[in-house]
């Protein structure tokens, strides 16, 4: 489902304006982002858990050239989904 798409279904189901939904969804993303980057993790209940894993950097080799290179720590972004939302997917149509 693209955004687009999102904005269009909430806008019918609850009468309310394209624009006024994508303002509350810009919002909803925007305190979700500084949330999990303020303190690496975000739970919603009944949907998941999003949480930040550092991965720290490694050496790696290239299997064409064999040259050996390194690959830069990051942090990830994982989700974790809940029980309740496991048992819906898992359910039979």
């Amino acid at each position: 489902m693209s955004h687009d798409e999102l904005v269009n279904m909430i806008s019918e189901r609850a009468g309310i304006s394209r624009q006024t939904v994508r303002d509350v969804l810009g919002a909803i993303t925007d305190v979700w982002s500084k949330e999990i980057l303020a303190f690496g993790e975000l739970n919603l209940e009944n949907i998941g858990d999003f949480l930040t894993e550092h991965r720290p950097g490694r050496k790696a080799i290239n299997t064409e050239t064999k040259e050996i290179f390194l690959i830069p720590p990051r942090d990830m972004l994982g989700f974790m989904p809940s029980g309740e939302l496991i048992e819906w997917s898992n359910k039979s149509v």
